[in-house]
This record gives C-alpha cells, structure tokens and sequence, in this order.
C-alpha cells in the first residue's frame, strides 16, 4: 500500500504517519513553520500488509505571490511523486479537528491541486482529520464523527463532500491499542475502496496537471513583474515629458526610441504570459503606454507635415514673386 501524506504545516502530517507506521519515523512537533524539509520515505508491516509512506513539506507557510516558496514546494512534490516509481494508491490530506477553515486552508488546497490536479482530491484523496482525542461524542452535538462532519460548513464541508466522505478521525497521541487499530483498519479499508476503482496516482497524472504548476509558478511572479513594468512606463513618462519641443524632427526620433522601448516592455509581458491570461491586467497598462507614445508620434508626425507644407507654400510664393519681377525686368 503506498500513501502521499500531504497538508497544511502544523495539521500533524507527520504525527500522522507515525501513527501509521507505529513507530516514531518522521520528525513531528506543534509547529506553524514546516519541520520536514525534505521528502521522507519509510514502511512499516501491518496484518501481512506492508505500506510505504512517504512524507513532504507541509504548504500552509507557502505564499503564492512568492516565487522561490511556490518552486519549493512543487519540486519537493515532484521528488515525492519520483519518491515512489509506481504511484500512490492515495494521498492522505490532513486536516487538524477544532481547527477553523480559513482562507490560509483554502489556499492551500488551491496550491495542491494546482501541484497534482484539479480531480486529484475528487479522485484519490482521503482526509486525515487528527486531534481525534478532542472529539467527544458526548460533548459533541453530533452522535457521532461522521455526522459531524456532514454537520460542518465551508471549506470543510466542500472538501469532505469533494472526497467523497473518505474521512478517518485519528488520534496520534493515544496509547489505547484497540483505538490505534481501529483508526488504521478504517484509513486501510478506504484505500482499499479506491484501489478497487482501478485508479492509481503516477507520475503520468502529475505530468498532466504540468500546466496547472506552470500557472501558479507565473502567478508568484506577477508582483515582480508588476513592479519592474511599473518602473519601466514610468522611466518612459518620464523621457515623453523630456523630448525636443521646438525640433519636430528631434522630436520625431526621441520619440521612435521610446516606441521601441514600449514595444519591447509589451513584448516582455507577453513572452511571460504565454497565452495563459494570468498577466492581462499588466499587459494592458504596458499597451496603454505603448499607445501614448504612438498618438505623440502621430501628432509629431503631422506637425512636421503642416511645416513641410508650409516651407513648400512659402517657397513657391517666393518662386512667383521672383517670376514675376524677373518678367517685369524683361518688360
């Protein structure tokens, strides 16, 4: 049986697979900052049964906006994935019990299916819910942890509907064996339901969702690339309020120079865009510069016209004139 233990830091991702494995493997403490750096893989044998579980970083200390943690996180999910050559009957997604569901959570399950997949939760995830020592029935209004969970709302709720009620309570910190077993035999008997579905998590899955991490890789840039645009325009804002006013011609070339640095700053959005959309926001205020700069060339160009044309009229009056006083010499 192999398993992907995936989650937010500080749900007990590790406290989890410990628990599975029974015996104390993956480094575990009560931590918001991720203590697994680097992919872990043990195994432990289990009623005839050997399951090999593999542990990563946690992705709730991962911003979107920041480039290098979004990196991290994906090629530490990509080792994962290359961790186990033949796949992953399940991911395991933990979840922490009288934790409330806040966006931080929601944004989690956004980066990891934009890691894995949007049907990965759908089609092979099973939650962890752990802090099972804190649910007690007695206390609770729900008779019982299933009802619980139908009872809940939110983001819980969308994700335990998403996973199709695949939900195993666990508590990491009892020592009552009967409880310990229980909780496996119930997790066992999920992932048996989803390997007898005939599906089975590879690494062609996760090179299918590659567009789906090539995406929130150019999410995480957008502030940088939104500053350096914004510097950028405003170097060349600055450069319009500088060209030749009394020199058409002048004008005409200090202006060409700045068209091709708006045509290389739109081009530069563009190129990092690559038809996703993800930068249309940025590339419209890059264009509405670029436009600027050819409606100053356009009017730069008809000034020079009107000139031309004026030089032209006032030289062919001077023409006349000297015709004309040449043939009244001639008279």
């Amino acid at each position: 049986i192999d398993l992907l233990l995936i989650g937010k830091t500080g749900n007990g991702k590790s406290a989890t697979g410990n628990t599975i494995l029974n015996r104390k493997v993956f480094k575990s403490t009560a931590s918001s900052t991720s203590v697994t750096k680097k992919i872990q893989k043990n195994f432990s044998e289990y009623n005839g049964r050997v399951i090999t579980i593999v542990d990563g970083p946690g992705v709730g200390d991962t911003d979107l906006g920041d480039e290098e943690s979004v990196k991290f996180v994906i090629d530490a999910m990509t080792k994962a994935i290359a961790a186990n050559t033949c796949g992953y009957h399940a991911f395991l997604l933990v979840v922490r019990f009288g934790g409330r569901f806040t966006k931080e959570d929601k944004k989690t399950i956004e980066i990891l299916k934009a890691i894995f997949g949007p049907d990965f939760v759908k089609n092979y995830c099973i939650l962890i819910v752990t802090c099972g020592d804190n649910f007690n029935p007695k206390e609770n209004p729900a008779p019982s942890f299933k009802d619980w969970c139908n009872s809940q709302t939110g983001v819980f709720k969308s994700l335990f509907l998403e996973c199709n009620g695949r939900v195993v309570l666990f508590d990491n910190i009892t020592k009552n064996f009967a409880r310990r077993s229980g909780q496996i035999n119930e997790l066992l008997s999920l992932v048996d339901g989803l390997s007898a579905s005939g599906l089975r998590y590879t690494d062609e899955n996760f090179i299918m969702a590659q567009k789906q991490r090539d995406d929130i890789i150019l999410k995480s840039k957008i502030p940088v690339i939104q500053q350096e645009t914004m510097k950028e325009a405003s170097l060349i804002i600055q450069q319009l309020g500088k060209v030749d006013v009394d020199d058409p011609q002048n004008r005409l070339k200090e202006l060409v120079v700045l068209k091709q640095r708006t045509d290389n700053l739109v081009k530069s959005v563009r190129d990092q865009d690559k038809d996703t959309g993800a930068l249309k926001d940025i590339i419209t205020s890059a264009r509405n510069i670029q436009n600027t700069v050819k409606e100053h060339i356009l009017t730069t160009k008809s000034a020079i016209e009107i000139k031309e044309k004026r030089r032209n009229h006032t030289a062919e009056i001077k023409k006349l004139r000297a015709e004309k006083e040449r043939q009244k010499t001639k008279d």
